[in-house]
């Protein structure tokens, strides 16, 4: 499983080592924006659509960062763009804690997701030229962003217990500070690319359909991913045929269904940490676009069970086991892709970008279908999606992969 990292020199380990922080970084407030909106709306009388769209605004920072993070190298250099990008995630985060108007926060979120996108955008190319495209370890890469993931929920949990909400998200904007110092200390090889070479700007890989693929591949699985991240806790909070299995008073149940809403959002990211874990040493023996299939295959069945689970057990086993399928979904997307991104800057951007405009969409759609149709209604949009992505991985599994003329196929560093 680190079998990539004996092939590395010290400066590159040096730099992976940073981008996995930055990533576990990302998962701590990636989180942390789920656990809260319960918060937001009772604080700022929030309405379910517009915690959705604040939620698509995120995602739409993270379309935009497609872009941008891509070109701005050309112009700052890596290491500047990428420090200044991830800096724009901890102001959006202050502006939440300071205001509650809704188009300050759309613009907080905005800001989000732009860094966030930005961080994905650079950590992931990065991977994949220092490790040659290895699976393990986009997926221990990954692994860094659940460990996050996991940690997120449990300490705004108990921040906000301990003290009040404000001050878990002031926790992430800490973490953040230690994260952008090491991303501006970086020594990066080639940090600002000849804009005079066309594979630095060009979008001729659009023109691939094993690339177009994999690009709605990410499409399906960020539509899913987010709407989750976004509104499970919410959901959970929403079944009120859960209530009876966590006390005996109104007081004790309302408390009980908001601890274990909070609990499954950790379950759930602690499964995929588990799951990245075994995918890094899985991807080894295993064809990655067999692991993925199979893996579709299993979001859609647990996600289903989830929906139509009304006791405690149930959705537990089916937040695990939807946990433990996403796991490497992501991760082998990225290194699969990686004889596009090691041969074009702007691919990592773009399927990126292709994602998140996915992304964007399904948050939204599921906070105005849950006001029509109750959480329930609204949490099975995303079941479309699922479906997508299991049809998408088939193909992925049977079209013959067709490589650019311009792949070296050799790590770089």
């Amino acid at each position: 499983m680190f079998a990539f990292l004996k092939k590395m020199d010290k400066s590159s380990r040096v730099l992976l080592y940073t981008c996995f922080f930055a990533y576990f970084c990302n998962g701590v407030f990636s989180l942390m924006m789920g656990s809260v909106m319960p918060d937001l709306k009772a604080v700022y009388g929030l309405s379910d659509t517009v915690r959705g769209l604040l939620l698509s605004a995120h995602s739409a920072g993270n379309l935009v960062a497609g872009f941008v993070s891509g070109l701005a190298p050309l112009y700052l250099g890596q290491r500047r763009a990428i420090t200044l990008l991830s800096l724009l995630s901890y102001i959006g985060i202050v502006m939440m804690v300071v205001w509650g108007n809704p188009v300050w926060l759309l613009l907080a979120f905005t800001l989000t997701g732009l860094g966030r996108g930005s961080i994905t955008n650079f950590n992931n190319r990065m991977a994949n030229l220092l490790s040659g495209g290895s699976p393990a370890a986009t997926n221990l890469l990954h692994a860094s962003f659940a460990t996050g993931a996991i940690l997120g929920p449990m300490i705004f949990l108990g921040m906000r217990t301990a003290v009040s909400w404000r001050a878990g998200l002031i926790v992430a904007v800490a973490l953040g500070a230690a994260s952008i110092w090491n991303l501006s200390q970086m020594k990066i090889a080639n940090d600002r690319p000849d804009r005079r070479d066309k594979t630095n700007s060009t979008l001729s890989f659009l023109k691939n359909p094993s690339f177009l693929i994999l690009s709605m591949m990410m499409f399906c699985y960020l539509c899913s991913e987010y709407a989750i991240n976004g509104w499970l806790v919410t959901y959970i909070q929403s079944k009120h045929e859960l209530l009876s299995s966590l006390g005996s008073t109104a007081q004790e149940q309302a408390s009980g269904l908001a601890a274990y809403s909070q609990t499954m959002a950790t379950l759930l990211w602690t499964v995929i940490l588990v799951g990245r874990l075994v995918c890094a040493s899985l991807s080894a023996r295993v064809p990655q676009k067999r692991l993925m299939l199979g893996a579709s295959i299993g979001v859609a069945a647990f996600f289903g069970t989830m929906l139509l689970s009304d006791t405690l057990v149930m959705v537990t086993l089916s937040v695990a086991g939807l946990g433990f399928c996403m796991a490497g979904i992501c991760p082998m997307i990225y290194s699969d892709a990686a004889i596009f991104t090691n041969t074009y800057p702007l691919a990592t951007s773009t399927i990126l970008a292709i994602g998140s405009s996915g992304a964007i969409l399904m948050p939204t759609i599921v906070g105005a279908t849950a006001e029509r149709f109750g959480f329930t209604g609204g949490m099975s949009a995303i079941f479309v999606t699922m479906l997508l992505l299991v049809v998408f991985a088939t193909l992925n599994a049977t079209v013959k992969t067709r490589v650019p003329k311009e792949y070296a196929g050799q790590t770089q560093a």
